[in-house]
């Protein structure tokens, strides 16, 4: 029979198909209608390539059947699978117990079945199973009539699955580049070594589906790597494990800095057998290991320990796993380097606070400055030092506090202490979500009830003690449980040796007799004794004759100051009347002359109105003559009127002509910037147009001390120095001192304005220099003082201020 229509149908529905489920959906139903079956399923190996799994199935409406959810390695699918040719069955050739592949409920309801195994160029894929012919069973013509359809079904199937595998290959690619780009942000969202290790241990477990990841980072000084982090289940390494540089896998990738693969640990059973030794039930099956490179530096390994789905490691996991590597590496060195500079931030201010306790003998400032500023080197909420003071145990400084509380909770806290100070070594409590962990149990009931009475979940004190005993205690508590990591302890210890020896030293220095404080005193009072009277005299002359000539000798005073260039006269140039600028005649920069016409206003409307009120004053003044010259006295006084109220009407609109004329009030200098682009713009009466600046005469600001301001009033000589013009001075007067002081640079100056002459107009507005100021008064010259006043004024009121503090 020919089977070309039917093959010819087949064909045309496959150019439809775009993807593998739609080429065997239209397999499976055009198999049952040309072979006019009640069902149709269509097996495929999967991708073990030993069981098979239904991919499509058709089946007549109440006619269907269920395929086992499970692969199938058995029963007449897999003889099929080895077979050539297609194989039918009749109703007696059924063994129910061969359709394994069926739920139990329909293995009854098949009586007819044909097999045909899915042939394709690069072999065999599956098998086609079709069930049930309607009326009788299957013929050989039914047989050839599959076995044609699949023949040219298989180069189809090879096209569309080639695809599928492609476009599942890029959706991979893009899923890793999309997984590399969150990796990527998440790494970057810290620098906080500590919570970065375990972020990024889990990350690249969770993206590679490993069951365990661990993290290790290579110890310079020891030259070896030390186990930093682990995400997962891995029983064969431990917290405390070192690997030495070219020992194992993690020491090969360390030392050799290249990536490793084990994707069969059987065949690494030697390099693998000490860590399988430590764990009989966790079987080591699959690894791989990226080294974290610096540059050209390791800095750590990355390993991943066994695949989750059971399936090996291959070349594109260590591909993925190495690009990883190299974003963490990135993000482990930048944690590094804030943790280097953080380091240097903290042994600089240890070193601060060392130059502090250790150049004063003031043992009250050196309790203070540690409470104080110990919280530049250590996180804490409260920071507590005590002492010995003979036998009894006091409470030197509390960090908040400008003395010490006598409140219970300092009394409670001095008792803490106090026992702190008899124990060998530092005393911790922490609260965690499980309890309290103390380091020393005997005091457990003491420490956790203060420190829960007072809102604290962590507790370190640390006995300051040297090779002479303890002297004291210095106790931190904080909010948070475990709030010294363990660069923070380290510094603490440095800290509490330096503040030991420090009160050590102000302990001795306050133990020292006073005989130590008046030996000085009455060695240089038998000096002064011992010199003759002779020698006594000749330094009195000199003394007076320095009186003298400080006395005498006068000196000008001059106040110096800093100057700012501002204008001494600012003219505002006015709209006297609404209007739109027709034409603007100046530019900024321009120098004009006092009545030169700056721009001029839209006029037309008023001028013509003046003209027309000129005209009918001219007509009115006209017709009043003729009526005189006829005695028409009625006439004559009606046209004096018109004409009266004609000439004030011209008037005024002559007033408005004129005063759309913009005009200079004043010689000057038009600073407003870009003028010339007013035209077209309405202007109200009294909107600004332009500014002026009188450039021939300037003014100078100058901030004057709150000291000397008595020294300056109005009219003193000021001589002024532009940094423009270093060469050439400026001469002026003081125009006037102002009523109220102003702050700048955290002290009080009055402001001082000087006019000064500027005919060359070198001198701009906002030019900056030097100025001196004349002192007002003075003798026997206006300004000028004598020598010593004015060099020595400013010390004798220094020192009588700081005198008058301590008089009654």
């Amino acid at each position: 029979m020919d089977h070309s229509v039917a093959l010819f149908e087949l064909a045309t529905a496959y150019h439809s198909c775009r993807d593998l489920d739609a080429l065997l959906k239209a397999l499976s139903v055009q198999l049952g209608a040309r072979l006019t079956a009640r069902g149709v399923l269509v097996w495929l190996v999967d991708e073990s390539g030993e069981a098979l799994a239904c991919r499509a199935r058709w089946a007549e409406a109440g006619a269907g059947f269920e395929p086992s959810p499970e692969p199938v390695t058995e029963g007449i699918l897999a003889e099929m699978l080895e077979a050539t040719r297609a194989r039918r069955l009749g109703g007696k050739d059924i063994d129910p117990a061969a359709l394994v592949h069926l739920n139990e409920n329909d293995r009854a309801r098949v009586k007819t079945a044909l097999y045909a195994p899915f042939v394709a160029p690069a072999g065999t894929v599956g098998v086609v199973e079709v069930l049930n012919k309607r009326a009788g069973e299957f013929t050989p013509d039914d047989v050839t009539l599959a076995e044609e359809a699949i023949r040219i079904t298989g180069p189809a199937y090879d096209t569309l699955r080639a695809l599928e595998q492609e476009k599942h290959s890029n959706l991979a690619t893009v899923d890793r580049l999309t997984a590399l780009y969150d990796i990527g942000r998440v790494f970057a969202s810290t620098l906080e070594l500590t919570d970065l290790l375990p972020v990024v241990a889990d990350k690249i477990r969770d993206i590679l589906g490993a069951q365990g990841c661990n993290l290790w980072l290579v110890d310079a000084e020891k030259n070896d790597l030390y186990f930093a982090q682990q995400v997962g289940d891995d029983p064969t390494t431990d917290a405390d494990d070192r690997c030495p540089m070219g020992e194992g896998l993690i020491g090969q990738a360390a030392q050799q800095g290249d990536a490793k693969l084990i994707a069969d640990a059987q065949e690494e059973a030697e390099l693998l057998a000490p860590r399988q030794a430590r764990s009989q039930e966790f079987q080591l099956t699959t690894l791989m290991a990226a080294p974290l490179l610096k540059e050209e530096d390791v800095i750590g390994v990355v390993e991943v320990v066994n695949k989750q789905d059971g399936t090996a490691y291959d070349e594109d996991d260590l591909f993925f796993l190495t690009s990883m590597s190299e974003m963490a590496s990135i993000a482990l060195n930048n944690a590094n380097r804030l943790a280097a500079e953080r380091k240097v931030r903290e042994l600089d201010a240890l070193l601060a606070i060392s130059k502090e306790i250790t150049s004063t003998l003031n043992l009250d400032h050196v309790l203070t400055t540690v409470v104080h500023q110990a919280a530049s080197v250590v996180p804490f909420d409260r920071c507590a030092i005590g002492l010995f003071d003979r036998q009894k145990f006091i409470l030197g400084a509390v960090s908040g506090e400008a003395e010490v509380p006598r409140t219970r909770e300092m009394d409670q806290l001095r008792d803490v202490m106090e026992w702190v100070a008899r124990q060998a070594d530092p005393v911790s409590a922490d609260n965690y979500d499980e309890g309290w962990k103390v380091s020393h149990e005997e005091a457990r009931e003491r420490l956790t009830a203060f420190l829960e009475a007072h809102g604290h979940n962590g507790f370190y004190a640390v006995p300051l003690k040297d090779d002479q005993g303890t002297v004291g205690v210095l106790a931190l508590m904080s909010g948070d449980a475990e709030f010294l990591l363990e660069n923070h302890l380290e510094v603490l210890s440095i800290l509490a040796s330096q503040t030991t020896v420090a009160i050590r030293n102000a302990r001795l220095y306050q133990e020292v007799p006073l005989v130590n404080f008046w030996q000085p005193l009455v060695e240089k009072k038998k000096k002064l004794l011992a010199i003759p009277g002779a020698q006594w005299l000749d330094w009195a002359w000199k003394v007076v004759a320095v009186a003298v000539v400080l006395t005498v000798i006068p000196w000008p005073l001059r106040i110096g100051t800093n100057a700012t260039v501002v204008p001494a006269e600012r003219r505002a140039v006015t709209a006297a009347a609404d209007g739109t600028v027709q034409r603007v005649l100046v530019r900024e920069g321009d120098r004009v002359a006092a009545g030169a016409v700056l721009a001029e206003l839209n006029a037309g409307e008023n001028r013509v109105r003046w003209e027309r009120a000129r005209s009918n004053a001219a007509q009115a003044r006209a017709e009043m003559a003729q009526a005189e010259s006829r005695r028409d006295l009625n006439t004559a006084t009606q046209a004096r009127l018109r004409m009266e109220m004609y000439n004030a009407e011209e008037a005024l609109y002559r007033e408005k002509v004129e005063k759309a004329t913009l005009r200079a009030s004043i010689n000057g200098l038009v600073v407003t910037p870009k003028v010339e682009e007013k035209v077209g713009q309405f202007l109200e009466q009294g909107d600004l147009f332009c500014e002026l600046v009188d450039t021939e005469r300037m003014a100078a600001e100058m901030n004057v001390e709150e000291t000397k301001a008595p020294l300056v009033e109005a009219g003193s000589k000021v001589a002024l120095k532009l940094n423009a013009f270093p060469t050439e001075t400026f001469v002026g007067r003081v125009e006037r001192v102002s009523a109220q002081t102003v702050a700048a640079e955290g002290e009080q100056f009055f402001v001082v304005r000087a006019l000064f002459d500027n005919p060359d107009a070198q001198a701009r507005t906002g030019m900056a220099g030097q100025g001196k100021i004349s002192a007002a008064g003075g003798w026997p010259i206006r300004g000028w003082y004598p020598i010593g006043y004015v060099w020595f004024r400013g010390w004798v009121y220094w020192g009588w201020r700081k005198v008058w503090t301590y008089l009654p």
